[in-house]
């Protein structure tokens, strides 16, 4: 997610009853085994090379396996230079099968010939890629051709630069994958310094893809197709449900009337749900006390912070586990809720300081996820993206806007939780173009 001139402008702004911000990461010593013997990544050079054009059109490029899938191990894997891979954030993770995940990832930079030291030295972005991982080895799948790269999603034949699509959440059905879509679009006003991005959603989509080939069925808007919130921005499901997490991601808070002009709309989270994996059904929502069809019924699950409260929630070994950025742009603190339901009541218990890899200028880091092979053994595995405060320091050192990874212990039983308080930092102004 490009934060354009970003720039850390403004920390003596404070929300009511928040203390120093501490710059102290914190790495959970949980590991996991390597699910196959590793094989060694190629030099980036020989990698980059040979791209090729797949059995349904899409161009795949690999990227070479991680060690294993523990946190230390992927960490290392995605700050390096993968292929042609330079720069990318924001992942969305969900399984395909035993050992098979699909990533779709936001913006993105790729680099055909091996010597790029810039981000732009690639050309232009594409704005969503996806990987598909089989065990700990990765590829890179997107549209078009090597030389002339299109987005993996793009949508309804209308889309462009100006108009695009951002991946959400997605759930397996049978021999089908769907994943929700936001289309955005430039907005109007432009956010000034320290008031987020220039883009924002306005229409929430629906794709269905073939789960073995991943070729593209179709593509549609979404049973609700609205973006206040958007439902499936995050997707989790049960034995029984598939539960649509809603929350408007409304990140250009120029549109809200600035950043200071908060509690914003993202710091609240809706739910309604479907059956199993059937997301183009018409969903139910979550009313406060029980489940109606009526969208305008719904309550918030989740109320808290400032700026935005993007919480991710999955279902993992019979429990809701969740983690949030708290206020995403604008603070360092990453918490992990537990909850009986979906619609909670959500305790955190447990949050850490994150601030990602060493860099000599100022960074920020953003929307993190759990990834779903995340159990009792292995720990609760996070990917966050991260960038520089100011993006022409990320397009002129492309590490900087690399994902990293990192892990929470599994989290006690609910009957023993002791409830952390949300962390109380410093709101962090940040400014964007984008």
């Amino acid at each position: 997610m490009q934060l354009g001139n970003t720039r850390l402008i403004n920390t003596c702004r404070v929300v009511a009853g928040v203390a120093a911000l501490s710059l102290t990461i914190y790495w959970a010593g949980v590991t996991v085994p390597a699910l196959a013997s590793p094989k060694p990544a190629s030099d980036s050079k020989a990698m980059a090379a040979h791209p090729f054009v797949n059995d349904i059109g899409l161009v795949e490029t690999a990227l070479g396996c991680a060690r294993s899938l523990s946190s230390s191990d992927l960490h290392m894997f995605f700050g390096e230079r993968r292929g042609s891979l330079i720069g990318w954030d924001n992942p969305h993770v969900i399984q395909l099968g035993p050992e098979r995940w699909l990533w779709l990832n936001h913006d993105t930079y790729i680099d055909l010939s091996g010597d790029a030291r810039t981000l732009h030295d690639g050309g232009e972005q594409n704005q969503n890629v996806a990987f598909e991982q089989t065990g700990n080895c990765f590829a890179m799948l997107h549209r078009g051709t090597p030389t002339e790269r299109l987005n993996f999603e793009i949508g309804d034949g209308h889309v462009d630069r100006n108009r695009f699509l951002w991946p959400l959440g997605g759930e397996v059905d049978g021999d089908v994958v769907r994943v929700f879509w936001a289309e955005t679009i430039p907005s109007v006003p432009r956010p000034g310094p320290g008031d987020g991005i220039i883009r924002h959603p306005t229409k929430t989509w629906l794709a269905e893809y073939d789960v073995t080939t991943l070729e593209r069925l179709s593509f549609a808007p979404a049973p609700n197709s609205g973006v206040d919130p958007i439902y499936g921005f995050a997707v989790a499901s049960d034995d029984h449900h598939s539960y649509l997490f809603g929350n408007t991601n409304m990140l250009n808070l120029a549109r809200e009337g600035g950043f200071f002009n908060g509690p914003h709309s993202a710091t609240k989270m809706y739910l309604a749900r479907v059956p199993r994996g059937q997301l183009d059904q018409a969903p139910e929502y979550w009313n406060g006390t029980g489940w109606a069809d009526d969208a305008s019924s719904s309550v918030p699950i989740s109320n808290r912070f400032f700026a935005e409260n993007t919480m991710q929630p999955r279902y993992l070994d019979g429990r809701w586990v969740s983690v949030v950025q708290q206020d995403g742009f604008y603070s360092r603190e990453v918490l992990l809720d537990v909850a009986e339901h979906p619609w909670g009541p959500w305790t955190t218990v447990d949050q850490r300081t994150y601030t990602g890899r060493l860099a000599a200028v100022e960074k920020n880091s953003y929307q993190p996820i759990i990834l779903p092979w995340s159990s009792p053994e292995a720990g609760i595995t996070i990917a966050i993206s991260e960038n520089a405060t100011d993006w022409m320091n990320a397009v002129a050192d492309p590490p900087l806007y690399r994902p990293g990874v990192f892990a929470f212990p599994w989290p006690v039983d609910l009957g023993e939780i002791t409830t952390h308080a949300a962390a109380s930092v410093p709101a962090r102004r940040v400014g964007g173009s984008r």
